[in-house]
């Protein structure tokens, strides 16, 4: 599903001929075989590739374009440590999943439109690790106020009242394999609140999520019987629906799909 949706946002942002690989050897081979921009890559906990090695070998490359095309690093649980490693592996930037439009389209505008200068020494291989981009310096004593200012797109997208309003639920159901009546409560409580919320902003297909999610967590939470993975991925699946915009409808469909399938295969098990 992941892939997949990347792949569409992608498209829906006018960017055509776009490979995808499963694995650092067929992403080599790629690159020799096809005209390549800019690389995406997809990382997350348990994922057998290895997104640190794949960028440090990139930077290693002796075509001198392939070693400096842009690098950005889609993640689910993005942290300081992730940055560091990130950028000291020789990627140029960062962005957690679930993946808004926006937030996407303020990356690779990033990394195409203002390039850090990329670095080739002894010790360092890839753009500048400095997060303020020299790009957005426009003299010797320039002041702070007079630079534009960059707002994260991504921040901004997971401080909307809904993206909030699932990480509660989230936070909420990491107790939930106890079956402890309470914290039940509360997470169906929570589920409803953002139904609510849903429903106010007319999305219906986040609203028919969180109303499979509710079925799911009321039968199984009672009983003790909530199955990690499934919050896990179903939660995803709802920020992903919170992440896209009505305009990805075809997009949403296909996670909308995903998230039926699992609240369903698990309620029929």
């Amino acid at each position: 599903m992941g892939r997949d949706l990347i792949v569409e946002i992608l498209r829906h942002l006018t960017v055509a001929n776009i490979p995808s690989v499963r694995s650092a050897e067929a992403a080599f081979s790629t690159l020799d075989e096809v005209p390549v921009d800019l690389i995406l890559l997809s990382w997350d906990r348990n994922d057998p590739f290895d997104a640190l090695a794949f960028s440090r070998e990139l930077r290693k490359l002796e075509d001198e374009r392939l070693r400096r095309l842009p690098v950005i690093l889609l993640t689910g649980s993005l942290t300081r440590e992730h940055v560091i490693s990130g950028r000291d592996a020789g990627m140029d930037e960062f962005l957690t999943k679930p993946v808004s439009p926006i937030a996407l389209r303020q990356r690779l505008e990033m990394v195409i439109e203002t390039p850090r200068p990329f670095i080739d020494s002894s010790i360092f291989l890839g753009p500048c690790r400095r997060r303020k981009n020299p790009a957005d310096y426009y003299g010797e004593k320039r002041r702070q106020i007079d630079r534009p200012i960059m707002i994260d797109q991504d921040e901004v997208a997971r401080r909307s009242p809904i993206r909030l309003a699932l990480t509660e639920i989230r936070e909420t159901c990491a107790g939930l394999k106890a079956g402890h009546s309470p914290q039940v409560a509360k997470a169906l409580s929570q589920i409803n609140a953002a139904k609510a919320l849903a429903i106010d902003q007319g999305d219906q297909a986040l609203k028919a999520g969180l109303a499979s999610f509710e079925t799911y967590v009321g039968i199984a939470a009672p009983l003790g019987q909530a199955d990690e993975p499934v919050i896990s991925a179903a939660l995803s699946a709802l920020e992903q629906l919170a992440a896209l915009p009505p305009a990805f409808a075809d997009a949403r469909e296909t996670v909308s799909l995903a998230l039926g399938q699992i609240i369903q295969k698990k309620n029929t098990a």
